[in-house]
C-alpha cells in the first residue's frame, strides 16, 4: 500500500509542477490586460486592431512595419520598436503626426528565430506583434 501512496504523491507533484507554468503566464498575462494590445487580444481597444496593430513585411533580410493608421496632429503613431530573442533591441523608429507610421530594420544576417514589434499610439497605447522569422 505504501507504494501506491508513494506513487499517487509522485504523479500528484508532476502534474502540479507541469501545470505551474502555464498558472504563471496566465497571471502574468491578466497583470498585462489592458497595458499591452494585440490583434487576438485588444482589451478595452475593441475594434482598433485594424488600424493600430503593426504589420510585418520581410523580403531579403529587410523588416518593414507599417502601422495603417492616419496621421493627425492630435491622433497618430508615436513609434514602432524592433526585439530580437533574448531582448535585443534591432531597432526604434519615432514618428511625428506629419509622417507615415513605415519603418525599416535590417535583421542581422541568417537570423532565425522570435521577433516581437511593437506600435505605440498617442490616444490607444502599446500594441504588439510576435512572429517567428
Amino acid at each position: 500500500m505504501e507504494r501506491r501512496a508513494f506513487l499517487s504523491s509522485a504523479l500528484a507533484s508532476a502534474a502540479g509542477i507541469a501545470i505551474t507554468p502555464r498558472m504563471a503566464h496566465a497571471a502574468e498575462q491578466s497583470e498585462l490586460e489592458n497595458i499591452i494590445f494585440t490583434d487576438s487580444d485588444p482589451g478595452h481597444w475593441k475594434g482598433k486592431e485594424t488600424t493600430h496593430v503593426p504589420v510585418v513585411e520581410i523580403k531579403d533580410g529587410l523588416m518593414t512595419v507599417t502601422t495603417p493608421h492616419p496621421m493627425s496632429e492630435a491622433h497618430f503613431i508615436v513609434s514602432h520598436s524592433v526585439v530580437l530573442a533574448g531582448g535585443k533591441l534591432l531597432g526604434r523608429k519615432t514618428f511625428t503626426w506629419k509622417d507615415s507610421p513605415v519603418s525599416k530594420h535590417t535583421l542581422p544576417a541568417g537570423y532565425k528565430g522570435k521577433v516581437i514589434v511593437t506600435s505605440t499610439c498617442n490616444q490607444h497605447d502599446w500594441w504588439v506583434r510576435k512572429l517567428s522569422v
